[in-house]
């Protein structure tokens, strides 16, 4: 051996993003949705009003959110990259819309264990 440390390599996986854009602008996601122990992680979403108003279609607006709340999530997740979501809407939880996306994702395990058990697991279960 050399001595050098093992380089992790990405794991291919699924994502599943909730995002509630009013009232309060919420994202929600796990990188498990058929794991055991399926973790979900919870952020408040911050979006500029100005760009989401000139969307010129619902679909549009949906595209927006989600691609948006993927950065959000990289933030936490820097290695995270998601090929094409699939996306629908549906009723949230606070009488709202919701959009519901979901796809391919590429990830470090380390990083979303190490996020998705930060608070001791305990985040939007």
């Amino acid at each position: 051996m050399d001595g050098s440390t093992p380089v992790e390599q990405p794991v291919t996986g699924f994502i599943v993003i909730h995002v509630e854009a009013a009232p309060q602008g919420i994202v929600r996601f796990t990188l498990d949705p058929e794991g055991p122990a399926r973790s979900w992680r919870s952020e408040l979403l911050a979006h500029d009003d100005a760009v989401i108003g000139a969307a010129t279609s619902p679909e549009q607006t949906a595209d927006l959110l989600v691609r948006g709340s993927i950065e959000c999530i990289r933030r936490d997740l820097p290695s995270l990259q998601v090929g094409g979501v699939m996306m629908w809407p549906e009723p949230g939880p606070h009488n709202n819309a919701m959009i519901v996306a979901s796809g391919e994702a590429t990830f470090l395990r380390t990083e979303w264990e190490r996020l998705a058990h930060a608070d001791g697991g305990a985040a939007g279960r």
